[in-house]
């Protein structure tokens, strides 16, 4: 699990000089990151609360402190294992793959309120954790609450211009990256199940994520049959 220590501005400037010398010239410099939040913060208003939608592994390991959380639908997105990741979990050789929203579609996930005294703080340990490879471009969605309030939230579109990208990989093959890739931070299988676990115990359904345990399964060798849809259930602050 992913700590909020982990994500420090002197850790992850580590990390990017450490990136940056095995080759990977992408990682963003702290001045890149803080003008990437900076352009995203146009569109918020100093001294109102701040919503950020969770699609993968925020669901599970936010490493936030939040006011509230729900969970949500958004439209025009979908959830995709659309960008390689050749460190975190996986190799240069065996790159994992990790989830980004792609454009059509609709996706649930979770909603995370700041308070106005948390927007600040959460929002720059956030862009130290998602902005760190430049995989991404923030985006502001509207995101309909399970109550049915609608709020606009922050999160992450991928970059279809990243070297990195592989949007439209064949499943077959995002399957078996996501079956043997193991990095850093672990097996990418492991980043799968937990989003699926999660997903499940929040009532969110998504066939994309069960149709990839199922395969990620019989490519291992393991027995597992597809998720039905869950009652669905909210989230409590800190519970992620």
């Amino acid at each position: 699990m992913l700590k909020r220590e982990e994500l420090t501005a002197e850790r992850i400037e580590q990390i990017v000089q450490d990136a940056r010398k095995a080759g990977y010239d992408f990682f963003l410099s702290a001045e890149q990151r803080a003008a990437s939040l900076r352009q995203a913060m146009t569109r918020y208003a100093p001294g109102d609360e701040a919503w950020v939608f969770a699609y993968g592994s925020l669901m599970w390991n936010p490493a936030l402190e939040f006011a509230e959380s729900s969970t949500c639908l958004v439209k025009g997105w979908h959830r995709s294992f659309c960008f390689w990741t050749p460190l975190g979990r996986g190799t240069p050789e065996l790159p994992g793959l990790m989830l980004a929203l792609e454009r059509g579609g609709a996706c649930e996930g979770i909603a995370y309120r700041l308070a106005p005294d948390q927007v600040k703080s959460e929002l720059a340990i956030l862009w130290n954790r998602e902005m760190l490879a430049g995989f991404y471009k923030p985006q502001w969605v509207t995101a309909t609450l399970r109550d049915g309030r609608t709020v606009t939230a922050v999160t992450f579109e991928v970059d279809t211009d990243h070297c990195q990208y592989c949007g439209n990989l064949p499943v077959e093959k995002q399957a078996h990256h996501i079956a043997f890739a193991e990095g850093r931070r672990g097996a990418c299988r492991d980043y799968l199940a937990n989003t699926a676990a999660h997903a499940r115990a929040l009532g969110i359904h998504d066939p994309y994520i069960e149709d990839m345990v199922v395969r990620v399964a019989h490519l291992r060798g393991e027995d597992v049959q597809p998720s039905a849809p869950p009652i669905l259930e909210s989230l409590a602050p800190g519970e992620a």
